[in-house]
């Protein structure tokens, strides 16, 4: 039987009922006791089971790293005397 969460239009206070899927929509706050709940839309919950479900399997494998080589550090003996291959870029 699902759980369906409401909240009450007087004390605004949000629970939780089990109904039957072809039960009418509505339930008493436990709180108050105000008849006037409305059904609130809640995602669902969704465990995967079993071997061979890992987070790392979901959307393909991840892109392989670029294989450039990193760009010179500049030590400023070049700079200014036209030396520096950076500077000329």
């Amino acid at each position: 039987m699902p759980a369906y969460d409401y909240r009450c239009a007087a004390c605004r206070h949000v629970f939780e009922k089990n109904q039957r899927i072809t039960e009418a929509a509505g339930a008493e706050c436990p709180q108050c006791g105000h008849h006037q709940c409305e059904r609130l839309i809640t995602g669902g919950t969704f465990h995967l089971k079993g071997s061979g479900w890992y987070a790392s399997d979901y959307g393909g494998k991840a892109p392989e790293p670029a294989s450039e080589a990193p760009a010179p550090a500049c030590d400023g003996s070049g700079c200014g005397g036209g030396g520096c291959a950076l500077a000329e870029g």
